[in-house]
């Protein structure tokens, strides 16, 4: 393509006259990109070389050729363009697709390939080796990305790719090792909260301050308590009956902070700084409750003790019904049932979790 026609492909990309009518003979090839400025195109992959794509884009009712840098997409749409040039079908190639993910920071994708390579490792002699080796990766990946996310401060990132390593891959780090991971990411939930708070109590003068942390004391001790135990629930997770016992006693704590913040509502129903500090308060009992109920869900489904996690998302939905996790996990559990031969389905099944902010 000359100099001149490149300019004016350019220019129609930016105006969006991409993508005639898809036709039979397109052969479901076409995929839908978005480069990083934005511009969303219908392209067919020709091939990769190095580190250029070769596409056939759509232009009007015709199409043209381009060689453009996968630099220039988002990383989804980078992925997608190597996986479909890709056309994977061996072990190799499956757990080369997932390392890819891996490196671009693509979580569901990464886990949608290495499911993919162990069931074709399944099949093959030395298929246990192969498997351990994707696990032993996988665990690398998840710990990997939650150090970059905490650094980053972004901690629904590090809680997802925790909750995941320590539910999914638990017999592949220690107990202790799962232990540290949770506490680092306790501290900066932790810290988030805390920076939350001051920002609120920020007007109030030190007497009124102090009058309100003794209010709260007692709710706080109780929560760092459900927190606490819930740290050790997602350490033990390589135990799934002392890891669910542990998930229990963290909602009971939960339960029993919730009693006093309502209590202590009910009580200052006239206090402005009472009422605009229980609220988050109440948002995290209700989180970390849920955090609790799910992760013993998961730990149970792994092992394949469906009835146990059933049970567990059933209690979330008696006292809240139409939780979107619990059904979400509920759903999860039931696909996991119906595959209960294969544990990799499961194991490799890497989503985060939805957030949707509770109906109080």
């Amino acid at each position: 393509m000359n100099v001149v026609a490149a300019t004016c492909l350019a220019g129609l990309l930016s105006l969006g006259f991409v993508g005639r009518p898809v036709t039979p003979s397109d052969g479901g090839k076409r995929l839908t990109v978005e480069t990083l400025d934005g511009k969303v195109s219908q392209v067919e992959v020709l091939g990769i070389e190095g580190k250029r794509a070769r596409l056939k884009i759509f232009v009007f009712d015709g199409d043209a050729t381009i060689l453009r840098n996968l630099s220039e997409y988002t990383p989804e749409s980078a992925f997608l363009i190597e996986k479909a040039a890709s056309s994977a079908v061996s072990f190799e190639e499956h757990f080369a697709l997932a390392k890819r993910a891996g490196e671009l920071g693509l979580i569901p994708e990464a886990g949608s390939s290495a499911r993919l390579a162990v069931k074709v490792a399944a099949t093959a002699a030395d298929g246990a080796a192969k498997k351990k080796q994707v696990h032993a990766w996988a665990a690398g990946v998840l710990e990997r990305v939650i150090g970059e996310a905490l650094a980053a401060g972004d901690l629904d990132r590090a809680s997802d790719c925790l909750d995941i390593l320590a539910t999914r891959l638990p017999e592949e780090r220690t107990e202790a090792q799962l232990e540290a991971l949770a506490e680092k990411v306790a501290v900066l939930r932790e810290s988030v909260e805390s920076k939350e708070a001051a920002e609120r109590e920020a007007k109030l003068d030190e007497k009124a301050k102090a009058e309100l942390a003794k209010k709260l004391e007692p709710i706080r001790k109780k929560s760092a308590s459900g927190d606490k135990k819930l740290t050790k629930a997602l350490a033990q997770s390589g135990s799934t009956a002392a890891s669910a016992k542990t998930c229990d006693s963290a909602v009971d704590d939960y339960k029993a902070a919730w009693k006093l913040t309502q209590e202590l509502l009910k009580a200052n129903a006239d206090d402005e700084s009472v009422q605009e500090s229980l609220a988050p308060i109440a948002d995290h009992l209700v989180a970390n409750a849920l955090r609790a109920a799910m992760h013993a869900a998961s730990v149970l489904t792994l092992q394949s003790d469906f009835k146990g996690a059933m049970e567990w998302c059933e209690r979330v939905l008696r006292f809240d019904p139409g939780n979107s996790e619990a059904e979400a996990m509920k759903r999860t559990v039931e696909a996991a049932s119906a595959e209960a031969g294969d544990r990799d389905d499961y194991r490799y099944a890497w989503t985060g979790r939805p957030r949707v902010r509770h109906r109080r």
